[in-house]
């Protein structure tokens, strides 16, 4: 799709594997270092990692806990500075820095459809980080 836009492009879709990923949420967690490299300032990371509002779990980059909904895809026992995103296919990553913990979960919620709701339904990445959480503690 880039492609067709002269090579930018925004896009809902993120390809990559897990090792790729676990850089990238490392360097959060550092505070916006990496293998000894500044990549974002800590003040950018905590602004993007903070809610700023009671409306919305949503915080400017990251999604925050959403303890009131019965469809939350974060374990219960998550700390409150708990940040991640949950993307439409299911996958999701979820940071605790209380824990220095990143839990990540590639799926493909809409494969072979995208009416296949079994992850959500079975409450299984909320299932597979209470597990992960529970082996930490």
């Amino acid at each position: 799709m880039a492609a067709l836009y002269g090579g930018v492009a925004d896009n809902a879709g993120l390809f990559s594997n897990a090792l790729d990923l676990v850089k990238l949420y490392q360097m959060n967690l550092q505070n916006g270092v990496y293998g000894e490299r500044r990549v974002f300032l800590p003040e950018t990371v905590k602004h993007f990692s903070k809610n700023y509002t009671e409306k919305s779990h949503r915080g400017l980059g990251w999604d925050k806990p959403d303890t009131d909904s019965e469809s939350s895809t974060i374990a219960s026992s998550s700390s409150l500075n708990t940040y991640g995103h949950t993307g439409f296919t299911g996958t999701c990553v979820w940071i605790d820095p209380d824990r220095e913990l990143i839990f990540i979960f590639l799926s493909n919620r809409v494969y072979p459809s995208s009416a296949n709701s079994k992850i959500t339904t079975m409450k299984i990445r909320k299932r597979l980080h209470e597990a992960v959480i529970a082996a930490v503690d």
